[in-house]
């Protein structure tokens, strides 16, 4: 059987107790139901939360209105006991576990995100299961990935995964009437206002963020999420034997090549570029790239191969690609058509603005 990845994003309430604390017993038995997937041919990668909250317990301190330092002291003082019982609970079931912290730099720098997408793979290769994390103890706001129901998409993403299974405290997805929803096929707007808030002091995203991430990952990959509840026995199991124990998301996307997905959400845009109506229908209807007669406006400093956003009239985002040119050329270019761009810059290395091959859509 052909291998595959499952990437399980493992939330702070499924983690730790009402009171921060590790949970020790629940952290056993999802290493343990985890192995089912081996069965299947897959591979396992997981992305933990948790340190900010084991800190917490470990201080016996509340979480709420930390500061950005605090929280980063509480995820310093966190992540060694969170480690330290992923590699006792794996080694009960027979595994051993490699840690991955990243930032969000480490995902937007081409060279440093190959070194860890090689890094993951290696300890794959090695029979390693991979816990990933975000770098809590030295990433501030402005830096950081955003948070872990995020993390998991990119991860997942980035390692070419078939199935993400995010598990929290809750049965699944809820409708108006806190009834599990078992299958969503789109989300639209109806779903999205059923999220409600965000999670709790301990947790930093809630229903919200776990939409972005299925979104995220049902765009860039076409494989189907499951959200189910983490503290339900034998829950990885279900999944693993293709049974539903809480909601799953089936993608009707094919999913992005590898260079496509690195250029959707693994870099960070240097500029913006406003695109006149005629550009935004060739770009999003008939798989178009953008000719410098389409741009009507410049944001930012960019070089030529940098990422930028492509928006339509009213700032939202249309897609998001690699340019051809600088921002002070496209500036001289903006408006014209191909043919004159050699007699404005003296010289016309290309004839787009932005390949097709180096564009990518914004759903």
């Amino acid at each position: 059987m052909t291998e595959s990845i499952v990437v399980i994003k493992l939330g702070t309430n499924v983690l730790t107790d009402g009171r921060g604390r590790l949970d020790t017993e629940n952290i056993i038995r999802l290493a343990k139901e985890s192995g089912s997937f081996f069965g299947t041919g897959r591979k396992v990668i997981i992305v933990s939360s948790g340190a900010i909250g084991a800190g917490c317990g470990t201080m016996d301190c509340s979480p709420d209105n930390l500061s950005i330092s605090e929280k980063q002291a509480m995820a310093s003082i966190g992540q060694p006991d969170l480690m330290d019982a992923y590699r006792q609970a794996f080694g009960l079931a027979g595994k051993k576990v490699g840690q991955i912290l990243l930032s969000s730099s480490d995902l937007t720098a081409r060279k440093s995100y190959l070194n860890v997408r090689n890094t993951i793979f290696t300890l794959l290769d090695m029979g390693v299961d991979p816990v990933v994390n975000e770098n809590d103890s030295v990433t501030v706001d402005e830096i950081k990935v955003g948070d872990n129901d995020r993390l998991s998409a990119v991860v997942a993403s980035k390692m070419g995964a078939d199935m993400l299974v995010i598990l929290t405290d809750v049965d699944g997805f809820m409708d108006e009437n806190r009834k599990v929803m078992k299958e969503i096929e789109a989300i639209d707007g109806t779903i999205e206002s059923l999220a409600g808030k965000r999670g709790s002091s301990y947790a930093v995203g809630g229903m919200i963020t776990k939409l972005e991430a299925v979104k995220m990952f049902s765009r860039l990959c076409g494989g189907s999420t499951y959200i189910a509840n983490g503290r339900k026995r034998g829950v990885l199991e279900e999944i693993a034997a293709g049974s539903n124990p809480g909601t799953v998301f089936k993608s009707a996307c094919r999913g992005l090549n590898h260079r496509k997905r690195w250029i959707a959400h693994g870099l960070k845009p240097k500029g913006t570029l406003i695109l006149d109506g005629g550009a935004v229908d060739a770009v999003r209807k008939n798989n178009a790239s953008l000719l410098p007669v389409g741009i009507k406006e410049i944001g930012g400093n960019f070089n030529e191969g940098d990422p930028v956003n492509c928006l339509d009239s009213s700032g939202e985002i249309v897609a998001r690609g690699l340019v051809n040119y600088s921002s002070s050329a496209l500036e001289r270019i903006k408006g014209l058509n191909t043919s004159d761009i050699e007699g404005v810059l003296g010289v016309k290395s290309y004839d787009e603005a932005i390949h097709k091959d180096n564009l990518v859509l914004e759903e």
